[in-house]
């Protein structure tokens, strides 16, 4: 299946509207204080690279 083709400034917008989405669900799922589970921290780590790979993503640009 092809990928649709999109222009840089749209293919930015939408990493940076991603990264803020993941950005908040990190503040939802993330327990500062008090225990948390193997799958919130599972959770947690896996939003981390994500967003890291985003910001890879954008600092390339």
């Amino acid at each position: 299946m092809n990928a649709t083709t999109q222009n840089s400034s749209s293919l930015s917008e939408t990493l940076q509207s991603r990264k803020a989405h993941l950005t908040a669900l990190l503040k939802i799922v993330d327990t500062r204080f008090g225990k948390s589970t193997a799958m919130q921290k599972f959770t947690i780590t896996a939003i981390k690279a994500e967003i890291g790979l985003i910001e890879h993503k954008l600092n390339k640009r």
